[in-house]
């Protein structure tokens, strides 16, 4: 995905390109946080606003049991007036996402580049919507080169009832076509270490609002939608749909007896290197109650006796644990919070495993310590005999851990002089700067580096002056 943005909080300009590990960095409130919920909406909305008209379809599957969409020419020979649509709808939208006021962003901008691919039209494809007592519904088919998918109701009598048809067909159809291009995302918000503090405050306010719920419905009031109810109770949002969304999951919680996911089935060494990082692993029984069980020990830590660096990766471990498949995007805003320097080092290689097993990565950070690290396994991506004799003196690393450059983007969020579009001249703005990354040295980070000269220079004047 391309990404060109204006007026996006204290950003005036900024272009980007996901690539397999994304990386942005600067100082405080130079806009980062912005940059990686504008980027983690976009994703998880996109295929929900995308809006095309099936009426006619959908009536005829109704009436006659069967019907056929041309893919191509009903979506993709249009998509990029589609996008264009979409994406006006999104901008409406985001203010909210953010729980901002939408004054804040009135001249927020946003150009994007999100293609549909063609490994759709090759492949063959195969849905099916069941009812609750395991009907069938509806079947979606499509042959491998073809662009026709055709969906078929065998009892279409039951159809009128079912008020989620529309958005199960929608959802499922471009979930096929957008499958190369939009990942599934889980962020970790800088938020995230709060949200897990205070698992059991939320859990109480969501029982209480299920209780809500079953009173209103005992009532008669059918009409009264779940997010109708918590609107008019609490109102406006007051966090933006990341930090929601991390609330959510920590809420849901999977026990013990859950079933794990693709990633970890298949690279089970993946967990146990995160847990050499946050030192130990989690446990949720039953109850929905969370533990923390330190590495060689038997005790069970609640989540308010354990470090703060504990909870900030529990959302992580879970994730990985049970979610994470091939393909996915992780985001980590800030992943270096609450770690000392050599478990930064350590998270940083653990990213870099995780890229390597098809995991997309995107990150924002302070750190200089996640940064070096990453150009040190870019050094070790070189083909050279000397390296082999290297690694076995660096005992930390294995033989996959190395980056290969060209999988990689870093932006600095900073002011530089910029060529902005519509204006004949350069001029000074906030924006992302796209950072050299040398297959020898790595990534050339200016802000951690200017910092570090300044440091030097001031610890040299005082020892020069001190002798």
């Amino acid at each position: 995905m391309k990404l060109i943005f204006e007026n996006l909080g204290p950003l005036e300009y900024g272009k980007i390109e996901l690539a397999d590990l994304t990386i942005i960095c600067g100082e405080n409130n130079t806009g980062k946080t912005y940059v990686t919920y504008l980027i983690y909406c976009l994703l998880t909305s996109w295929k929900h606003l995308i809006d095309i008209n099936l009426k006619k379809e959908f009536h005829e599957l109704k009436v006659n049991g069967v019907t056929k969409i041309d893919l191509q020419k009903k979506i993709a020979d249009s998509w990029d007036k589609i996008c264009e649509e979409t994406v006006a709808k999104f901008i409406k939208h985001f203010p909210e996402m953010l729980a901002s006021k939408s004054e804040l962003l009135a001249k927020l901008s946003i150009k994007v580049d999100i293609p549909l691919g063609v490994l759709w039209k090759h492949r063959e494809y195969k849905n099916e919507l069941r009812s609750a007592k395991g009907n069938l519904l509806v079947t979606m088919t499509k042959l491998a080169h073809s662009s026709e998918l055709e969906l078929a109701a065998p009892q279409s009598s039951e159809l009128q009832s079912i008020i989620s048809l529309e958005n199960f067909i929608e959802e499922r159809l471009f979930g096929l076509l957008l499958e190369e291009t939009i990942p599934t995302v889980f962020i970790a918000s800088t938020e995230r270490t709060g949200a897990t503090t205070f698992k059991k405050q939320l859990n109480l306010a969501i029982s209480n609002l299920v209780d809500l719920l079953g009173q209103a419905h005992k009532d008669g009031a059918d009409s009264i939608t779940p997010q109708k109810l918590f609107d008019t109770i609490y109102g406006r949002p007051e966090y933006a749909l990341p930090v929601r969304h991390n609330v959510q999951f920590i809420n849901q919680l999977p026990n013990s007896s859950a079933e794990d996911g693709e990633i970890y089935r298949s690279f089970p060494d993946l967990l146990r290197r995160f847990e050499t990082i946050v030192g130990g692993t989690y446990v949720t029984n039953k109850e929905g109650i969370t533990y923390f069980q330190p590495k060689g020990s038997n005790l069970k830590l609640g989540l308010g006796e354990v470090s703060s660096s504990v909870r900030s990766l529990l959302i992580v471990w879970y994730w990985l644990k049970h979610f994470a498949k091939k393909g996915d995007m992780l985001m980590l805003d800030e992943p270096e919070l609450n770690l000392h320097p050599a478990n930064q080092r350590r998270l940083a290689r653990f990213i870099v495993a995780l890229v390597n097993h098809g995991i997309k990565i995107f990150i924002t950070t302070h750190s200089d310590y996640i940064v070096k690290e990453f150009n040190t396994l870019i050094m070790l991506n070189q083909e050279s005999p000397k390296l082999q004799s290297i690694r076995e003196k660096l005992a930390d690393y294995l033989l996959e851990d190395k980056l290969d450059p060209k999988r990689v983007s870093l932006y600095m969020a900073r002011d530089d002089s910029i060529l902005r579009p519509g204006y004949k001249r350069k001029s000074k703005a906030k924006t992302l700067i796209k950072a050299e990354i040398n297959t020898t040295l790595g990534i050339e980070a200016m802000s951690f580096d200017e910092t570090i000269d300044d440091m030097n220079a001031i610890q040299e004047a005082i020892y020069y002056g001190l002798n």
